[in-house]
């Protein structure tokens, strides 16, 4: 007869090394490096590199962009425009009408996700810019994300870690 004690122990084991397993592949990022606001975590797979005020990422199937940064609460509008037309001049034309906002608060943290219809040469895509209240008053974090329906769902896991990894570095 096996030991059920035994089995529970291992069972415990192997479920805490499973659900440790994508923080273990993932780096730690600082928004921005100096003076953060944040920290989030970017799977080693998915490119991360540095910016001036934070980090962007693509998933390994090149189908998802991410960009996290630290932006002044008089800084929004123009650090959107500044997205938009990055992006723009990598082929995404964002169909600004189509706009449909949302708040919402995950983990503790209070987001406004803006999100819009888009397409690429690849044809609809999504765009979408979720801000997320810090504890600097007059900083938010600004998480830009890029990607059609078909990559998003491919992307799932690493997409709900990556927010769910937010965490704020000033309470």
């Amino acid at each position: 007869m096996p030991n059920l004690k035994k089995i529970y122990s291992a069972l415990m084991m192997t479920a805490a090394l499973v659900a440790f397993v994508p923080f273990a592949q993932a780096k730690v990022f600082s928004i921005p490096s100096e003076d953060p606001v944040a920290t989030v975590n970017a799977p080693d797979e998915w490119e991360p590199s540095e910016t001036d005020t934070g980090i962007e990422m693509t998933s390994a199937d090149s189908g998802v962009y991410i960009d996290v940064s630290a932006v002044k609460a008089n800084d929004i509008s123009a650090a959107v425009a500044a997205t938009v037309k990055v992006l723009a001049g990598q082929g995404l034309v964002i169909d600004l009408a189509s706009q449909k906002t949302t708040d919402s608060e995950k983990n503790g943290l209070k987001m406004h996700d803006f999100l819009f219809a888009a397409k690429d040469e690849d044809g609809p895509t999504n765009f979408a810019i979720t801000l997320v209240e810090t504890a600097v008053a007059d900083k938010y974090l600004m998480m830009t994300f890029w990607g059609a329906d078909e990559a998003i769902a491919a992307n799932d896991k690493a997409l709900k870690e990556i927010t769910g990894s937010v965490q704020l570095t000033k309470r």
